[in-house]
C-alpha cells in the first residue's frame, strides 16, 4: 500500500471521470479519464476509494470486483445539512456532493451553486444550512447536439472558447445562440436569486465553466474540483 496515499476520491460524471488523490490533508493531484479502463490503471490496490456516480448500475458492478474498500455516497449517508428536497432519492450524487464542499464556508449565509457541465445545474443552501433544491437545464453540449438532432439541415458545431453576438454565418450564428443564451440565462438567474436573498454567497464549478465569463462580472468563488472536495468531506463524515 503507497503510505503517502490516504484515500482516492472519483466524481464519475456524464461526460468524465475525476480522480483526484486525498494525502496530508488536501487533495493534491487530479486525473481525468473518459472511461474507467483508464481509470483503473491508475488506482493502487488497498487503497480507500470514496465515489460519487451519476453513471448506471454497471459501474458500481465493475467496482464491486475490487479489493479496494469503497464508500459509495448516496442520499442515505450521514450529510453535514439537511435536504428538505422533496425526492432525494432522485437527487443527484454530484449535487449533493457540491453543497458538502462549501457547507463550512460563509456559514449562517444563504449559499449558491452554479455547476457547468452536461447540465447546468442550480443548487441552493440555506442559511440553516437546508438544501432546498434548485435548477436544471441542458449544457453545452446538449443545446448542440439537440439543434443537429431535430433539424434537418443545422450542423452539429464544436463549443467555441471565444464567440461574438452576432453570428455571420449558420456555425457561429448556432454559437451565439447557444453560448451567450446560456450565460444570459445564467445572468439572469443570478439576478433572481440576489433579488431574493442579500446575504448570497456563490460558487461556480464544472467542465465547461472556463467558457463563460462569470467570475469577474458576479464576483463568484471559481473551483474546479469542488465535486472532489465535497465527496471527502462527506466520506470524513462517515468514515
Amino acid at each position: 500500500m503507497n503510505a503517502q496515499i490516504d484515500l482516492y476520491l472519483i466524481d464519475a460524471g456524464n461526460s468524465l471521470i475525476k480522480l483526484g488523490v486525498y494525502k496530508k490533508g488536501e487533495v493534491i493531484l487530479v486525473h481525468y479519464f473518459i472511461d474507467l479502463t483508464s481509470l483503473k490503471q491508475q488506482l493502487e490496490p488497498n487503497i480507500p476509494i470514496a465515489i460519487s456516480s451519476v453513471l448506471n448500475s454497471d459501474f458500481e458492478q465493475d467496482f464491486k470486483k475490487y479489493e479496494n474498500p469503497i464508500f459509495w455516497i448516496n442520499h442515505k449517508v450521514k450529510l453535514p445539512f439537511k435536504i428538505k428536497y422533496l425526492s432525494p432519492a432522485t437527487l443527484g450524487i454530484d449535487r449533493i456532493c457540491n453543497v458538502a464542499a462549501i457547507f463550512n464556508t460563509n456559514q449562517f449565509t444563504n449559499r449558491l451553486i452554479i455547476d457547468i457541465g452536461t447540465c447546468i445545474k442550480f443548487d441552493f443552501l440555506n442559511d440553516k444550512n437546508e438544501y432546498e433544491g434548485g435548477s436544471i437545464s441542458p449544457g453545452l453540449k446538449l443545446r448542440y447536439k439537440a439543434l443537429n438532432l431535430f433539424t434537418d439541415k443545422l450542423p452539429l458545431i464544436e463549443t467555441s472558447e471565444k464567440v461574438n453576438l452576432i453570428g455571420n454565418s449558420t456555425e457561429s450564428s448556432i454559437q451565439s445562440g447557444v453560448q451567450n443564451g446560456i450565460e444570459s440565462e445564467i445572468n439572469g438567474l443570478i439576478l433572481k436569486y440576489r433579488e431574493k436573498y442579500n446575504d448570497l454567497s456563490i460558487y461556480i464549478t464544472g467542465g465547461d465553466a472556463h467558457f463563460f465569463d462569470l467570475v469577474q462580472k458576479n464576483g463568484i468563488f471559481a473551483d474546479e474540483i469542488l465535486t472532489l472536495k465535497g465527496i471527502l468531506e462527506i466520506y470524513l463524515l462517515n468514515v
